[in-house]
């Protein structure tokens, strides 16, 4: 079973069973009315022909053991939305790293590798600081709440594209700044860029919403433009943090929520 919305296509973490026609649908689309139900129509003319009223959920198939479906609905969320499917990659990740040092020098991104091995521009965005966990503990927090915000609004596949591709351009952004302007070769690793390019598209498209920076609630066009200040202003400080892949990230995110707000195809 899908979890895509049978109706407009949207990934919802949580999506509804139609108890009709057994389609899948978001919540926008969860009412036999909203999706325009073939089963409820058929439902209908069955009841009108033999004048006997049917459970609807007759029509879906044999209930399950309750413990079985269960599970089956958290590893389809979690399969179904693309957001939680790149953070448990990025757990998994983050305990391989911890058995195998050589797995994070295989895939970290080093700017003069870029050419000889190009898949470190989408390998390092999997990739954690194993010495400090709040490096991954914050990363995977931002990725659980604005990612399958993001994803609800624009769907699975813009979501894919707006991730990575801002993560790549962080990459490059990075490994431009670090190699060629810095004359350092400095390795790189985390999803930062690729989740500052999330929070941009986001901040496009939904900018009244309310977030919270340093427990201070405040729109999230104001809180964009709060980080891209500090990182601006720490960008050559000479911290661990990769303040050129922040901004990389953000320019790609900001392009991407300009374009799809431009399209209107997206969930307001």
């Amino acid at each position: 079973m899908t979890n895509e919305c049978f109706y407009c296509g949207f990934k919802d973490p949580m999506p509804f069973t139609c108890k009709f026609c057994g389609g899948t649908y978001c919540y926008n689309h969860r009412l036999p009315e909203s999706h325009n139900c073939s089963g409820l129509t058929a439902y209908k003319t069955k009841a009108i022909e033999t004048g006997i009223l049917y459970k609807p959920g007759t029509l879906v198939g044999k209930k399950q053991n309750p413990f079985i479906r269960n599970l089956k609905h958290i590893a389809s969320v979690i399969t179904s939305n693309y957001s939680l499917t790149i953070l448990i990659l990025c757990l998994i990740s983050f305990v391989i790293q911890n058995i195998n040092v050589k797995y994070t020098y295989y895939f970290e991104l080093v700017p003069s590798d870029i050419f000889t091995r190009p898949w470190i521009l989408i390998t390092h965005m999997f990739l954690h600081d194993t010495s400090n966990v709040l490096h991954i503990l914050f990363n995977m927090m931002v990725l659980f709440f604005f990612g399958p915000e993001l994803e609800r609004r624009i769907g699975g596949k813009r979501f894919l594209a707006v991730y990575f591709i801002s993560g790549l351009v962080a990459a490059l952004g990075y490994s431009f700044w670090t190699f060629y302007v810095l004359g350092s070769n400095g390795p790189a690793i985390g999803a930062s860029g690729a989740l500052m390019g999330i929070f941009a598209c986001l901040a496009i498209l939904a900018p009244d919403i309310v977030v919270y920076v340093y427990f201070i609630p405040t729109k999230i066009t104001y809180a964009l433009i709060f980080f891209i200040l500090l990182d601006l202003f720490l960008n050559s400080s000479g911290d661990r943090v990769a303040h050129s892949a922040h901004l990389s990230g953000v320019v790609a995110g900001l392009v991407f929520g300009k374009y799809i707000k431009k399209s209107g195809n997206y969930l307001r």
